[in-house]
């Protein structure tokens, strides 16, 4: 089963979300594969990304990496972190009409 995953960029030392990407196909088979393919590019792991589950608990679903990267415009470093999430399929979006009836003054069933 291929693997999908989204990034989110954050500058760790300011605090703020320079970019993301949207959920894409990885060329890694499993999450080990994935994990030492993306610890490469990105820096040592710092930990899990976590969501809610339905009964309170967290199910970790991604990993934090982190590593010093220097700004374009300037010698200086910063933390570049990567949140990276695992999913097993690219979104999908649904759109929901609703309509109103203007002859009728109801929205449409």
């Amino acid at each position: 089963m291929p693997l999908y995953i989204q990034e989110t960029y954050v500058n760790g030392t300011e605090n703020h979300i320079i970019g993301e990407t949207p959920v894409y196909e990885t060329w890694a088979d499993t999450p080990g594969e994935l994990f030492s393919l993306l610890q490469r590019e990105y820096g040592r792991c710092t930990g899990k990304v976590y969501i809610d589950g339905p009964d309170g608990e967290a199910i970790p679903v991604g990993w934090v990496f982190c590593k010093k990267q220097t700004y374009s415009d300037s010698p200086a470093a910063y933390t570049a972190e990567t949140w990276v999430t695992v999913h097993t399929e690219e979104d999908e979006i649904v759109r929901h009409r609703h309509l109103f009836n203007i002859q009728i003054g109801k929205p449409l069933e």
